[in-house]
């Protein structure tokens, strides 16, 4: 009897109903597309990094980051390789000679970090043949080719097949000239990447580097990032010299954003929610008012209170489960579509190039976070309730019964 009075209650002003639950609808999918294209924007970035950039897994001399010396190289590589072709969740890897070098041209300098690379490897590592915008990803013949950023080719103000002279320490402490040919220009989206890295053939810098074929890095991907601890510990056991480091090692600050991302978007549909609450108080305690006596006579003829509240709490959830799923189906429509097809924030470009991000965002959503923001929605609902139900079951039935 109560779920009947309740859900026709609810119903006798059609308009003020329809209101709140359009409210309740329009408010739930913003606060839910919002966090569907903030995930997008760092799941894209996340795929970004270990695709293109760091890899899942890196491995460095335990002293190379700390002396930053070109000296510290991996001395067990044979041992590490044998262990990473034989283990069925590595995908690809990459052994890399990596110095920090000067590059001069004829127009000016800049500091860079210089990967010595295996052109195979490093391809099925990092995808880095698809970053070239023009020329090509190292020629088949010739020596001392480098790759640079498109970047770095505008602040030297150089082009294809123009040379430039590179000047770093070798492993014995000398300093090292050499010149190389740029036979290619990379973008990869991320501005600070960019700015930093440069790229050659491994067997025209080993020579120079005198690495005697050592690597100093290798870049691990995987095909199964849930599975990474387990690859990581075992790398581990190795060689102690050597510091495996996952990639929310290697860069803290992404680390830092992913653990504040689902407490910042909380917040925001926390904000959200308050704002319904405000509109569901508002709504109930008219609807209360308007029924005065009625909620009078009810009392009078042996309505208790433990059911005046039930009554006034089912109105109310009724309002909330109308328009939350509603809000909720329209999110995930609208985050379905937009996932595929992509928004674009080209005004936004160079911005979000700098923070590492795309411009092109296509959201996405964990079902957890749908579930949760349901939870947030029932709590809501309840507390907003509390404060009508107090106003009802605190009136008089005999003065209520009077009222005009």
């Amino acid at each position: 009897m109560l779920f009947k009075i309740a859900w026709r209650n609810i119903w006798r002003n059609k308009t003020r109903s329809l209101i709140i639950i359009t409210a309740i609808m329009l408010g739930l999918w913003a606060g839910v597309f919002l966090m569907g294209f903030s995930w997008g924007m760092y799941d894209s970035r996340i795929e970004s990094l270990i695709t293109k950039e760091s890899s899942h897994l890196q491995l460095h001399h335990e002293k190379f980051k700390e002396d930053n010396m070109s000296k510290h190289f991996i001395e067990q590589d044979q041992a590490y390789e044998k262990l990473l072709d034989s283990d069925a969740n590595v995908k690809a890897y990459s052994s890399r000679l990596v110095v920090n070098a000067m590059v001069a041209s004829s127009r000016g300098g800049a500091g860079l970090k210089v990967s010595g690379i295996d052109t195979t490897a490093e391809n099925q590592t990092t995808k880095l043949s698809e970053k070239i915008i023009e020329g090509n990803y190292f020629l088949p013949r010739g020596r001392n080719q480098i790759l640079v950023s498109q970047k770095t080719a505008d602040k030297l103000k150089l082009g294809l097949r123009k040379k430039m002279v590179l000047t770093f320490t070798d492993a014995k402490g000398e300093l090292v000239s050499a010149s190389f040919r740029i036979a290619g220009i990379f973008k990869s989206g991320n501005a600070g990447y960019d700015e930093s890295n440069a790229f050659v053939q491994q067997k025209d810098l080993d020579p120079l580097l005198k690495s005697d074929g050592k690597p100093q890095e290798i870049a691990v991907l995987l095909n199964d990032d849930r599975e990474m601890e387990l690859t990581q510990s075992k790398l581990k056991e190795v060689d102690s010299s050597v510091k495996v480091e996952n990639w929310r090692e290697l860069d803290p600050l992404m680390e830092y954003a992913i653990d504040s991302f689902d407490t910042s978007m909380q917040v925001i549909i926390g904000i959200i929610m308050l704002a319904l609450a405000f509109g569901i108080v508002n709504t109930m305690l008219m609807s209360i008012m308007d029924r005065v006596r009625e909620i009078g006579m009810l009392m009078a003829i042996g309505l208790n209170k433990l059911k005046l509240f039930t009554m006034i709490m089912l109105e109310t959830l009724f309002l909330s489960l109308i328009g939350a799923p509603l809000g909720m189906l329209l999110a995930w429509i609208t985050i379905l579509i937009t996932g595929k097809t992509g928004i674009k924030l080209q005004s936004m470009e160079a911005g979000m190039e700098m923070m590492g991000f795309s411009s092109e965002v296509f959201p996405a959503l964990l079902p957890e976070q749908f579930v949760k923001v349901g939870i947030m929605v029932l709590i809501v609902t309840f507390v907003a309730a509390i404060f009508p139900i107090i106003k009802a079951v605190r009136l008089d039935p005999v003065k209520a019964i009077r009222k005009v």
